[in-house]
């Protein structure tokens, strides 16, 4: 099983920083320059949008079928504050840059992520840049969003409710590491949560993906617990979680069986935080789906 907690190796070399378990493997395939990665055509593209792509890339290594996950982003703005990154090395930098540093010090504090293969970035007049970022794919991974739409009847029914209580549990205290360590995934939802099961055994291996937009503090501001347990509340089906369930989240969160005053109040604000993302998901879906029926007509 893939240890998704061990530090990485870095290795800085012409416009990019390898992981130094994948450096001889990414010169084998021929993808070991910023243009070589670039220009591949190869592979699936499994996502694409004006500011990137994503694509994913299976090949064999040693007998054995790998695969990964490239994410390119196109030209993008990464301001002024890149005069001071000769200082401040973290400031001003691409988003593919960006995401392989928020893996490897997310690595560095024992969360457990993906593992990032190699990571590019090519400045155009000192203040925009492409970049790219390699991840390995997660499998035997999967996202919980996935289980619970693949596999609903996974959580469902009374032989069900232990297990979906340990996992509860494993998800909220890794929340609480992650805000404690000075990180706030800002999209903590089940699209973003990776969970593997053992044989025989029902406390989940848990990690999270996509830490583009990861926000860093020195101090645990408040509010990343009230928006990120109310994005997790909301992305978890009505059907599958009860009311009972998502207060056992923010109890777990807290380490606490039962909620202080104090406690009340910040569910509250949770569940009113819920209420707020429901109905602006609901209205931006509409008004894509009155673009989308719009289109049709003008055609």
């Amino acid at each position: 099983m893939k240890d998704l907690t061990s530090p990485i190796d870095r290795i800085a070399s012409n416009y990019m920083i390898f992981n130094g378990d994948y450096r001889e493997l990414l010169e084998k395939i021929g993808m070991d320059s910023f243009e070589s990665i670039w220009r591949f055509q190869k592979g699936e593209c499994v996502k694409k949008i004006k500011p990137r792509t994503v694509t994913r890339i299976e090949f064999k290594h040693q007998g054995i079928n790998r695969a990964c996950y490239l994410k390119r982003h196109n030209l993008e703005f990464v301001g002024f504050l890149r005069l001071f990154s000769r200082f401040f090395p973290k400031w001003g930098l691409s988003q593919g840059r960006l995401e392989f540093e928020n893996l490897c010090d997310f690595r560095n504090s024992k969360l457990p992520t993906v593992a990032p293969v190699a990571s590019g970035e090519k400045l155009f007049r000192f203040f925009w840049a492409q970049s790219f970022l390699i991840t390995e794919d997660f499998s035997p991974y999967i996202s919980l969003e996935a289980l619970l739409e693949d596999q609903p009847q996974f959580f469902m029914g009374p032989e069900s409710e232990a297990k979906k209580r340990l996992m509860i549990n494993e998800i909220s205290i890794l929340a609480r590491r992650m805000h404690q360590n000075g990180f706030n995934h800002r999209d903590f939802n089940a699209t973003h949560i990776l969970l593997h099961y053992d044989n025989g055994v029902d406390v989940p291996k848990i990690a999270l993906f996509d830490l583009q937009r990861v926000e860093r503090r020195k101090f645990f501001k408040f509010r990343w617990k009230i928006k990120s347990l109310a994005r997790l509340n909301y992305s978890l089906p009505d059907d599958i979680f009860s009311a009972k369930d998502r207060l056992y989240i923010f109890l777990s969160y807290k380490g606490k069986d039962r909620l202080s005053p104090g406690d009340r109040l910040q569910w509250f604000w949770i569940k009113r935080k819920t209420a707020k993302i429901k109905r602006h998901t609901e209205k931006m879906l509409a008004r894509r789906e009155k673009r989308k029926q719009r289109g049709l007509m003008e055609r």
